[in-house]
């Protein structure tokens, strides 16, 4: 019995083992932008408004990731490039900045305005419904008297 059950560990942790061996070696970089707003281009496409998620996939020596460039692009017209070197597995954040001589900084700082008044709301958003999920918000829904600060509808 002790036999069969440590074959069968075995040839789980094999195609356990298999599986992850197949998979491409890869990592992540998160891309963010100061001020916020600007669109991302990476080879000449865009790729949306920062924060954009990438994965980048290793090549056949499976060492380190070069990054494409990734190009930032206010929209006063400012623009800052940007490449990195990647380790596999990697899982980064980096900001790349509007050039501080590039003309038309208000422009960029109004538009990013917009962005943080957006995440404030989701924040708040976000905030408000962790609050109703919680145990004295349920209990008030279900008719209980709690006392305290009305957040929960």
């Amino acid at each position: 019995m002790n036999r069969l059950l440590s074959r069968a560990a075995a040839a789980a942790a094999i195609v356990l083992f298999a599986g992850c061996a197949s998979s491409p070696p890869r990592a992540k970089l998160t891309y963010q932008t100061s001020p916020e707003g600007a669109t991302l281009f990476e080879g000449g496409q865009p790729i949306g408004l920062a924060p954009v998620m990438r994965t980048y996939t290793a090549d056949a020596g499976g060492g380190q990731i070069r990054t494409p460039d990734v190009t930032a692009v206010w929209p006063s017209g400012a623009k800052a490039t940007f490449f990195t070197f990647l380790k596999v597995g990697d899982d980064n954040i980096t900001t790349i900045t509007r050039p501080a001589n590039a003309p038309n900084l208000q422009a960029d700082l109004d538009n990013a305005r917009k962005f943080q008044n957006e995440a404030d709301r989701l924040k708040e958003q976000q905030r408000r419904a962790q609050a109703r999920a919680s145990a004295r918000c349920q209990a008030q829904q279900q008719g209980g008297v709690v006392a305290g600060v009305d957040d929960c509808n």
